[in-house]
């Protein structure tokens, strides 16, 4: 929990001043936050969302996107006895190309992944850190519905290993998509 706590608490820190305009403007597209989630990942038990705070400007925001997966080698039988927890917290800023907070934006941040394996009765646990760099599209209805999409790449740090001490997932690049995010602002 300190590892995701602390670097948080930093982040936000360093972004302090985004915050000062306050959350009682209507700035960009007149909301003041969105909620978004993937429907398609919630039927297999996935959680893919995010939260957006918009009162950074008028052209950018603060974007904290969140993930739980469970058990993303399903369809592998080689590892068909694995119990893998795999969850992502991170912060990004998006720089919108429009005064409205939607349309393409750009985007960098910082991630962290945490992962629980099973494997016959053992279980082993590890973490990666990554910074990514990508870009995205949003549309946003003027009832609030919205949906976006985006692409992230960077450069992760850190190991997860299975019980049997196989690496699953170590240092190296790291692919984030969001093909589907559909949300509310208000």
């Amino acid at each position: 929990m300190k590892k995701v706590l602390i670097p948080s608490l930093i982040i936000l820190g360093l972004n302090l001043s985004a915050f000062s305009q306050g959350m009682n403007q209507n700035l960009g597209n007149g909301n003041n936050m969105g909620i978004g989630l993937n429907p398609v990942l919630l039927l297999f038990e996935w959680v893919s969302g995010e939260v957006n705070l918009w009162n950074v400007s008028r052209s950018a925001e603060i974007n904290i996107p969140f993930q739980y997966v469970k058990n993303p080698f399903v369809f592998d039988d080689e590892n068909e006895d694995w119990d893998l927890r795999y969850y992502t917290i991170g912060v990004y800023y998006r720089y919108f190309f429009s005064q409205k907070q939607e349309g393409f934006f750009a985007q960098a941040g910082w991630q962290y992944a945490g992962a629980s394996v099973k494997e016959g009765g053992q279980e082993a646990t590890g973490s990666l850190n990554s910074i990514l760099f990508g870009f995205g599209y949003r549309l946003i209805s003027d009832g609030g519905l919205f949906w976006g999409c985006g692409l992230s790449v960077g450069r992760a740090w850190g190991k997860v290993e299975a019980p049997d001490g196989d690496e699953v997932q170590g240092s190296g690049l790291n692919i984030d998509i969001d093909l589907l995010k559909f949300g509310y602002a208000w």
